[in-house]
C-alpha cells in the first residue's frame, strides 16, 4: 500500500507542477506581444510576426504591455515599416536560437539591442533586406553561431559594433551597401569565417584599423566588393587559413593597407585597382606558427591596375612565392613604357630594401625578379593586347621599317649622286677634247676653192678643193693636228670701167 500512495502522490504532483508551469507560460504572454495584431506565438516559443506591409511600427521590448515572453525560443519578423529592438529586450530568453528580421523598411538598434542570456548557446542572427541608419556600439554580445546581414543598408557602423562575441561560426555581409565604418568597428573577437560579399564596403573609405585584432580561423573572404579608399592596417586580421580577394573594385590602395597574417596561401584574383601605392600588400604575411618547409603561393592573377609604381605589386618573399600572371595595365599601350612597367611589376631592389632598412636577415631569393607572365594593355584600336603582341607590331617591327627606310633612301641617293657624277665627268671630258682639237682661226673656212688657189701636199696645185687644215707627221707614227696654214692670194686687174 506504501509503494501505491507514493506512485499515486509522483502523479499528482506531475499533473500539477505541468499546469503550473502552464499557468505561468499562460501569464506571460496575457496583454504581451503575442496577443498583438500581426504577431502569433505557438506552444514551442515561436513569435512570428507578419505586417503585411501595412504601414505599422512594431517595437520588440522586455517591458510594457506588449513585452516579449523570455521562454520565446524563435522570433521572426517580416514585411514591417518600422521595427524597432530596445535594449536588452533578448537578455531574459534563456532558450533563445534564432532572431530573423525580413523585409524592413526601418530598422532602429540600440546598444545591447542583440545582447543575449549567458545561459543562450548557438543563436543565430539574421537580417535580410532591411534598412538601419546607426549600427551602434556594443550592439552584439553573446555566443552567437551566426550573423547574417543579406541586402542591408547601413548608415554608419559605430566603432565597436562588432565586439564581445563568442564561438561564433560565421560573419557575413552580403549584398550590403554600407555608407560609413568607424575605426575599430570590427574590433577583437574570433570567427570561423568571415565572408564579404558583393556590395559597397565603407563607402568612400575604410579607415585605418576598421576590422582590427579579428582572429579567423578558417577563410577571410572578399568577393565582388566595391570601396572607395583602403587605408593603412585597414584590415588588422590574424591566422586565417584561407585568404581570398576576388571580383573587386578599390579605387586606391594605401601601403600596407592589408596588415593580415596568414597560415595558407593567398588569392588575389579578378580585381580592379584604379590607384595602387608601394607596399599595399608587403603586409600579407605568414603566420610565424605556420613555418613549414616551402613558401606557400601568393597568386596575383587577372587583375587590372591603373595607377601604379615600382613596389606596388610587391609581397614579402620570406612568406610566400609570389606568382604573377595576366595583369592587365588600364592604360593606352606605349613603347616607352612598356620595359618600365613590367620592372616595376617584377623588380622591386629598390622599394623592398628601402620597406626592410636594418634587416639583415633578407635573403638573396628575397630580392631576385619574379617570373615574367603576360600583361596586357589597350592599343590603338582600344583593344586588349599584351605586351609582347604591342611590341612586335608597333615597335619592334616600326624600329625595323625605318631602318630599312634609310637603307634604301641611302641607297637610292647613292645611285643618284653616283649617275650625276658620271654624267658631269662625260661631259667635262667631251669639253676638255673639243677644246683641245679646236681648229685655229675658229673662222677660217675648212677649204680652199680652186679659184683662189690650192696648195696641195706636195706643194702643186690641185684640181679639186682640199682641207685647208694641214697634217703633219711626226717621226713615232702619231698625227697632231698642230696647226692650219691659210693662203690668201691677191692679184690686181684693171678696171672696166670707163672714167
Amino acid at each position: 500500500m506504501g509503494a501505491v500512495r507514493l506512485v499515486l502522490g509522483g502523479a499528482i504532483l506531475g499533473l500539477f507542477w505541468g499546469g503550473f508551469q502552464r499557468t505561468i507560460a499562460t501569464s506571460d504572454n496575457v496583454n504581451g506581444l503575442c496577443d498583438s495584431s500581426p504577431c502569433v506565438c505557438d506552444q514551442h516559443g515561436r513569435l512570428t510576426c507578419d505586417c503585411n506591409n501595412e504601414n505599422q511600427e512594431l517595437t520588440l521590448s522586455a517591458e510594457g504591455e506588449r513585452k516579449l515572453s523570455p521562454h520565446t525560443s524563435r522570433i521572426t519578423v517580416r514585411n514591417c515599416s518600422s521595427v524597432i529592438l530596445t535594449n536588452s529586450s533578448l537578455e531574459s530568453m534563456t532558450g533563445l536560437r534564432s532572431v530573423e528580421l525580413i523585409n524592413i523598411v526601418n530598422l532602429t538598434l540600440f546598444t545591447r539591442s542583440f545582447v543575449l542570456s549567458p545561459k543562450t548557446s548557438r543563436a543565430i542572427i539574421s537580417i535580410h533586406s532591411a534598412n538601419i541608419d546607426i549600427l551602434p556600439s556594443f550592439v552584439f554580445r553573446g555566443d552567437m553561431e551566426s550573423i547574417s546581414f543579406e541586402n542591408v543598408h547601413i548608415g554608419l557602423i559605430s566603432a565597436f559594433a562588432f565586439a564581445n562575441l563568442a564561438g561564433t561560426d560565421t560573419l557575413r555581409l552580403e549584398e550590403c551597401e554600407i555608407d560609413s565604418i568607424e575605426e575599430q568597428a570590427f574590433k577583437k573577437f574570433d570567427v570561423n569565417y568571415l565572408h564579404i560579399i558583393g556590395g559597397i564596403f565603407g563607402g568612400n573609405q575604410v579607415p585605418s584599423r576598421a576590422m582590427n585584432d579579428i582572429e579567423v580561423f578558417t577563410t577571410f573572404r572578399m568577393d565582388g566588393v566595391k570601396i572607395g579608399v583602403i587605408r593603412s592596417s585597414g584590415f588588422v586580421i590574424k591566422k586565417p587559413k584561407t585568404l581570398s580577394i576576388q571580383n573587386c573594385i578599390i579605387d586606391t590602395l594605401e601601403s600596407e593597407a592589408f596588415d593580415i597574417t596568414t597560415r595558407g596561401g593567398v588569392l588575389i584574383k579578378n580585381n580592379r585597382f584604379n590607384n595602387v601605392a608601394a607596399g599595399s600588400f608587403l603586409s600579407i604575411r605568414r603566420d610565424s606558427t605556420s613555418i613549414g618547409v616551402s613558401l606557400p603561393e601568393i597568386t596575383f592573377t587577372n587583375n587590372s591596375l591603373g595607377v601604379f609604381e615600382e613596389g606596388s605589386i610587391m609581397f614579402d618573399r620570406s612568406s610566400f612565392k609570389p606568382i604573377i600572371d595576366n595583369i592587365f595595365i588600364n592604360r593606352s599601350c606605349d613603347c616607352a613604357m612598356l620595359s618600365l612597367w613590367k620592372n616595376n611589376l617584377l623588380n622591386y631592389t629598390n622599394v623592398y630594401t628601402r620597406f626592410y632598412t636594418g634587416n639583415t636577415q633578407l635573403s638573396i631569393n628575397s630580392l631576385e625578379a619574379i617570373e615574367e607572365g603576360t600583361y596586357l594593355c589597350i592599343n590603338y584600336d582600344n583593344n586588349i593586347i599584351n605586351f609582347q603582341d604591342f611590341d612586335i607590331h608597333n615597335c619592334t617591327m616600326g624600329n625595323s621599317t625605318i631602318i630599312w627606310l634609310i637603307i634604301i633612301v641611302g641607297i637610292v641617293l647613292t645611285i643618284i649622286i653616283g649617275i650625276v657624277m658620271i654624267i658631269w665627268c662625260c661631259r667635262r671630258r667631251r669639253n676638255h677634247v673639243q677644246k683641245r682639237w679646236m681648229s685655229v682661226p675658229t673662222t677660217a673656212p675648212d677649204v680652199v676653192s680652186k679659184k683662189n688657189g690650192v696648195i696641195g701636199r706636195d706643194g702643186s696645185s690641185s684640181s679639186g678643193p682640199v682641207d685647208s687644215r694641214i697634217t703633219m707627221v711626226v717621226p713615232d707614227g702619231r698625227l697632231y693636228r698642230e696647226t692650219e696654214f691659210h693662203v690668201i692670194v691677191e692679184k690686181a686687174e684693171p678696171l672696166t670701167t670707163e672714167l
